[in-house]
């Protein structure tokens, strides 16, 4: 009798739900864009040249944001169709009960979705997957360009958002910005009222936590940590910063950031791992 995922069951796919709230609440920005523009105030006032870059600027951003996320989605992080049978007899090797599976150091079992994941960093609740060896990179950069996109709208829905607010009480304003359905249901505003000062909170607050979220993986990623080692102090894994950002993001690096389907393929295999320890044997 195999491991219970060998099967691929769809018991063990990863959850959809919170992809699916992710895409609705995703539509919901866009619609609410499209209204803005299309129905108000209309974007903010821009020369030609501007007016181009800043089409050029939405393009490229849209494109990077749905690239990384089908990379995401597409590339499974965990063991699933990966030989490991007889090969866990090194160091730091352990057994999964769960899956009935030897697994590599750095790898953890994740309870949603009901699997080990190679270089387990955590689970990703917004799009319902683990983050792991295979889609860390495209993580990283969705992270980056989700905080460009928020920021993008947002200032498209500023124009609107400022004109709604001129026309109220400042305690009125900041109850809107604050309390958006209590607003609502108070029936203080309109429904359009408070679909644009909703969406623009959450675009706002969806910007800084992509930033936060970005800066906390990326001294992460200098000091080559998972989530699970930084939370345990452990720098078993760290090579300096530049062997660091190769071993996540391939040789290509630097250039991954402007381009989700630019070749850069990893160094490694998700199983076994270069230590601190072993450059320092080959450096003596």
């Amino acid at each position: 009798m195999g491991p219970p995922w060998a099967g691929g069951s769809a018991e063990w796919a990863p959850a959809r739900l919170p992809l699916v709230l992710t895409a609705l609440w995703a539509a919901a920005v866009g619609l609410e864009l499209a209204y803005v523009l299309v129905l108000g105030p209309g974007p903010p006032p821009l020369g030609p040249l501007a007016r181009a870059l800043q089409l050029a600027l939405a393009a490229f951003q849209l494109l990077n944001l749905l690239g990384n996320v089908g990379l995401f989605l597409r590339s499974d992080p965990s063991i699933r169709g990966v030989m490991l049978a007889g090969r866990g007899l090194g160091q730091g090797w352990a057994y999964c009960y769960q899956c009935q599976s030897q697994v590599p150091p750095r790898s953890g079992h994740c309870s949603a979705c009901r699997i080990c994941i190679l270089r387990r960093d955590h689970h990703c609740r917004l799009l319902g997957r683990c983050v792991g060896f295979h889609n860390y990179r495209p993580f990283l950069c969705l992270l980056l360009h989700a905080a460009g996109v928020l920021l993008h709208v947002s200032v498209l829905l500023g124009p609107a958002l400022s004109a709604l607010l001129r026309a109220h009480a400042p305690l009125h304003t900041a109850a809107l910005l604050l309390l958006p359905w209590l607003m609502l249901l108070t029936g203080r505003v309109s429904l359009a009222q408070f679909a644009l000062a909703f969406v623009t909170d959450t675009c706002v607050a969806g910007a800084l936590l992509c930033g936060a979220g970005l800066l906390f993986h990326g001294l992460l990623l200098l000091r080559g940590q998972t989530t699970w080692e930084w939370a345990r102090g452990q720098h078993s894994y760290d090579l300096g910063p530049c062997h660091n950002l190769q071993a996540a993001l391939g040789p290509r690096w630097v250039l991954v950031w402007l381009w989700p389907f630019l070749a850069s393929p990893l160094p490694g295999d998700g199983i076994t791992f270069q230590t601190t320890a072993d450059v320092g044997l080959m450096a003596s």
